[in-house]
């Protein structure tokens, strides 16, 4: 799904047009195509994770290294309704507007870095420890969640021919 003024279509190798796409003018005629199926046959809805860093979002995954369990913050109505993610600005994160439309929040939690002899002030604190980031890329931020959130759905891996992954016949044929 696409919000904005624009309609955009991707055209970079690999774009997988086989894969349903929507556009919106707004983004809460996109919470409503979501919400609205479920809605109408009193069924759970699809859950609308906006993708941040703040105090009240939740990780994405946590690690017991005790148990080994890997766990992550994505509740079980969500197996059968789905969910859908709000990918804010690179810069600025995401809008109010954009943020009214999500029930939940979640971040990709990051390392603050390791001991480094580099002297570069905007890079290291005094101790040489990283002083974190703002922000991933948008597109690799959107690649951690989809992964991370395919793994717990347990979707089933694509076939693979060579070295690549076998996309559906229809993308094929365009």
């Amino acid at each position: 799904m696409h919000c904005g003024g624009t309609k955009t279509a991707s055209s970079h190798r690999g774009s997988r047009f086989d894969l349903p796409r929507r556009h919106f003018f707004t983004h809460q005629e996109a919470k409503s195509y979501l919400k609205a199926n479920a809605i109408e046959n009193e069924e759970e809805v699809v859950k609308i994770y906006g993708v941040e860093i703040m105090e009240n979002a939740s990780p994405l995954m946590k690690y017991d290294a005790e148990t080994g369990v890997m766990t992550f913050p994505f509740g079980d109505r969500c197996r059968s309704t789905g969910a859908a993610f709000v990918m804010g600005n690179e810069g600025l994160g995401l809008s109010e507007k954009q943020k009214e439309i999500c029930d939940d929040f979640i971040f990709i939690p990051q390392t603050r870095g390791g001991a480094s002899s580099s002297s570069s002030p905007t890079s290291r604190d005094e101790q040489g420890n990283g002083r974190g980031s703002a922000s991933l890329n948008v597109s690799c931020a959107a690649a951690i969640i989809l992964q991370a959130y395919s793994v717990w759905a347990n979707y089933p891996v694509a076939s693979i021919e060579g070295e690549k992954f076998v996309a559906s016949q229809s993308s094929r044929s365009r």
